[in-house]
């Protein structure tokens, strides 16, 4: 049985319309716990997402203030992996635990919540020695909120996200 961590950052894509509109793209930090087999593998993690954005106003006016979102997420995924010499390819879903506040910095309006999303995941890798390998993933998690707004009926706070990061087996 495997033992190993990983951290790695990403970068969040093809969000939701209105959300990509506020925030751009985001840039998460996340560390893996990994255990497993040799194929099948099993991880733990956190993810940590602090971005800035500004308001899009719907009267069309100019008006525009200042937005802060933070995500912490906790992610938990089951992976089939396969092996070609030093090279792996990993196939998984899960569930991720979310939470988020989003602040209006110019007024006292805060909207906080958690909620518990589904996640699918690929990741390719390659093992530089027997305990360190890097890797590249892409993952959707779309990191449903359960909340509404004036423009969408529910809010989606994630998306695709693209990323690599390093892996050191114990």
């Amino acid at each position: 049985m495997d033992w190993g961590f990983s951290c790695g950052a990403s970068m969040c894509l093809l969000r939701q319309k209105e959300v990509q509109d506020i925030y751009g793209a985001a840039f998460p930090l996340s560390f893996q716990f990994w255990t497993g087999g040799k194929s099948w593998k099993v991880t733990v993690g956190i993810e940590y997402l602090s971005d800035n954005g500004q308001s899009v106003p719907l009267d069309g006016g100019e008006e525009r203030f200042p937005l802060r979102l933070k995500v912490m997420s906790f992610p938990v995924a089951l992976f089939y992996q396969i092996w070609m010499r030093d090279i792996y390819l990993a196939a998984g879903c899960g569930w991720s635990y979310s939470r988020y506040n989003e602040r209006w910095e110019d007024l006292d309006l805060a909207t906080t919540g958690q909620r518990w999303g589904p996640l699918f995941s690929f990741l390719a890798g390659c093992r530089l020695n027997p305990r360190w390998s890097v890797f590249a993933h892409i993952r959707h998690e779309p990191m449903p909120t359960g909340k509404s707004s004036l423009v969408v009926p529910e809010v989606k706070l994630g998306g695709v996200k693209i990323g690599a990061g390093i892996v050191f087996l114990i």
